[in-house]
C-alpha cells in the first residue's frame, strides 16, 4: 500500500521526472551525435545511439503520461547502452570511455535502486576491461578509479534520496500522533474495497469509532492526557486488526476501521469486542475511556460517500442512545 508500470508514489514520481528529463536531454544532445556518426561512416555507433534515442523517446512518452516503466529500461535500454559504450570504446578509445559517466548517472536516477546497482555493476564489469585493453594502462587505471568513485557516490546519493522519499511518504500517509493512516488515502482505500467487493462478491464493513466525552478529558486533565489516550488507542487498534484490514484516524477522537471479507453480523460482533476491550484498557489511571461505534456494511448501490455516511449516522445514533454502545 507494484508492477510495471509502477504505481505513482514519491519514488515513482521522482523517477518519472528524472527519466523525462534525461530522455528529453538525450533527444536534443544525442541525436546530433548519432547523425554525425552516420554521416562520418561510423554506422554502428550512429545507428546504435539512434536506437538509444528512440528507446528514450518511448520512455519520455510514457513518463509524459504519468507512467513509469522500469522493465522497458532495464531489459531494453540498459543492454543497448552497455553495447553502445563497448563499441564506442573500441572505435573511439578514451572518447568512448567518457560515455560511461553519463550512463552511470542516468541508471541511478532512472531505475529502481536494485536495478540501478545491477546495471552499473554490469556496465563496469563489461567496459572497464575494454578500457584496459584499449587505453594506456596508466590512463585506464585512472578511468577505472574515477568510474568506480562516480558510481559509488551516485549510489550513496540515490540511497539518501530514497530514504528521504520513504520518510516523506510515511509522513504524508500517517497520523503523526497515533501512527495510523490519516485521511489522505481514505477515499482511495474505500474505492478499492468497493471495486474488490463488486469483482469478487467479498463483503466489506466499516466501523466508525468516537471516544466518549473526550472533551472532558482534554479540559479536565489537559491536552497531554488527551494525546496519551489517542496514542494508546492508536497502538491498540493497530495491533488488534488483521493484516488485511485498515485503520484510520479521521481527526480529533474519531477513527475508522475497514474490515475486509466481513459481513454486517461479524462486523457488529467485532465492534462489540472492541468496545469492551477499549473500556478495559488502562488509557488513564483514574477513569475508563469508552467509545461509541457505528457499523455499516457495503451495499451494492453504495459509493464511498454513501457507505461512510451510513456508518456516521449509526455512530450518531450510538451517541444519542447513551454512548458506549454499537449501532449497526
Amino acid at each position: 500500500m507494484d508492477s510495471s508500470p509502477e504505481t505513482p508514489g514519491f519514488a515513482a514520481d521522482f523517477r518519472i521526472r528524472s527519466t523525462l528529463g534525461v530522455a528529453l536531454s538525450a533527444l536534443f544532445l544525442l541525436t546530433p551525435f548519432s547523425l554525425n556518426n552516420i554521416f562520418q561512416g561510423r554506422l554502428v555507433l550512429g545507428f546504435g545511439s539512434l536506437v538509444i534515442v528512440i528507446i528514450l523517446g518511448i520512455s519520455a512518452w510514457h513518463c509524459h503520461h504519468g507512467r513509469y516503466r522500469p522493465r522497458l529500461m532495464f531489459v531494453v535500454l540498459v543492454p543497448a547502452i552497455i553495447l553502445f559504450i563497448t563499441v564506442a570504446i573500441r572505435e573511439l578509445g578514451v572518447t568512448g570511455v567518457l560515455w560511461c559517466y553519463p550512463a552511470v548517472l542516468a541508471f541511478y536516477v532512472m531505475l529502481p535502486e536494485r536495478q540501478a546497482w545491477i546495471s552499473n555493476l554490469t556496465l563496469l564489469l563489461v567496459n572497464l576491461p575494454q578500457a584496459w585493453m584499449v587505453l594506456d594502462h596508466s590512463l585506464a587505471a585512472r578511468v577505472m578509479a574515477t568510474l568506480v568513485m562516480v558510481s559509488t557516490f551516485s549510489a550513496i546519493f540515490v540511497r539518501v534520496i530514497s530514504n528521504q522519499q520513504r520518510r516523506l511518504e510515511e509522513q504524508s500517509l500517517t497520523d503523526s500522533l497515533t501512527g495510523l493512516f490519516n485521511r489522505t488515502q481514505l477515499r482511495a482505500t474505500l474505492e478499492h474495497a468497493i471495486q474488490q467487493s463488486h469483482r469478487t462478491g467479498m463483503p466489506m464493513t466499516i466501523l466508525t469509532l468516537d471516544l466518549d466525552h473526550f472533551k472532558k478529558i482534554n479540559d479536565g486533565l489537559g491536552h497531554d492526557a488527551g494525546d496519551t489516550v489517542l496514542r494508546g488507542l492508536g497502538e491498540f487498534l493497530n495491533k488488534r486488526i488483521r493484516r488485511a484490514d485498515r485503520v484510520f484516524r479521521l481527526g480529533g477522537e474519531e477513527f475508522m476501521i475497514l474490515l475486509f471479507s466481513t459481513d454486517l453480523e461479524n462486523g457488529r460482533g467485532f465492534a462489540d469486542e472492541l468496545r469492551e476491550e477499549i473500556a478495559a484498557l488502562k488509557l488513564l489511571d483514574d477513569r475508563a475511556v469508552t467509545t461509541s461505534i457505528g457499523v455499516a456494511s457495503l451495499r451494492a448501490e453504495d459509493d464511498w460517500k454513501a457507505w461512510m455516511k451510513r456508518s456516521d449516522q449509526n455512530l450518531y445514533r450510538a451517541k444519542a442512545e447513551g454512548r458506549n454502545r454499537v449501532v449497526a
